[in-house]
C-alpha cells in the first residue's frame, strides 16, 4: 500500500515502557475494564521479574501495552512466564499493535527461555478473542483457576 492509501496503517513502534508512560498506559487498561492507577504501574516497571512493553505512535504516544511477568516454577522445571496485560487504545484496534507487542512478549519469553507461556484474561472469552489468541499460536486449556475471596 502507498503511504495515499487511505487504508495504510499509520507507523507505530514498540518500545520498552518508561515511567513517563504511566497514564496513557493506565487510560489504555482502563479503556477496556481493567483496574489500573500510575502508583502502581511505577513498582511494576520498576520489578525485575516483570517487562512492559508498549506501541508508540509516530509521536511516542502510547497506543498498546503488554506485561509479560516471569518466575522459576518447580512443577514447569525451570522459568514460567504470563501475559498479564495486553491492551491496544480504542482507534487502534485491529491494525496490528495487539498481535505485535504479543509478538514480541513471545520472542522474548523464548529469549529467557521460559518453559509454559500463559495468557489469562479477566473478561468473558468470546469467540474473537479466542479467535485472536489461537491466531497467535495460544490454545485455551482446562486448567482451573481459583481465586481468593
Amino acid at each position: 500500500m502507498s503511504s495515499s492509501d487511505p487504508r495504510a496503517v499509520p507507523p507505530f513502534k514498540v518500545r520498552p515502557a518508561r515511567r513517563g508512560d504511566a497514564q496513557g498506559i493506565v487510560t489504555i487498561l482502563n479503556e477496556i475494564g481493567a483496574t489500573a492507577d500510575s502508583a502502581t504501574f511505577t513498582w511494576i516497571i520498576s520489578h525485575p521479574e516483570v517487562e512492559v512493553l508498549v506501541a508508540a505512535d509516530a509521536l511516542d504516544k502510547v497506543i498498546g501495552v503488554v506485561t509479560l511477568s516471569h518466575r522459576p516454577l518447580l512443577k514447569v522445571g525451570g522459568r514460567a512466564a504470563s501475559i498479564d496485560e495486553l491492551g491496544v487504545a480504542r482507534g487502534w484496534v485491529r491494525k496490528g499493535v495487539g498481535r505485535e507487542l504479543l509478538r514480541r512478549a513471545v520472542e522474548r519469553a523464548r529469549v529467557l527461555g521460559v518453559k509454559r507461556l500463559e495468557v489469562q484474561t479477566f473478561s468473558a472469552v468470546t469467540g474473537e478473542l479466542e479467535a485472536f489468541f489461537r491466531a497467535t499460536g495460544f490454545e485455551p486449556t482446562s486448567v482451573g483457576v481459583f481465586r481468593l475471596k
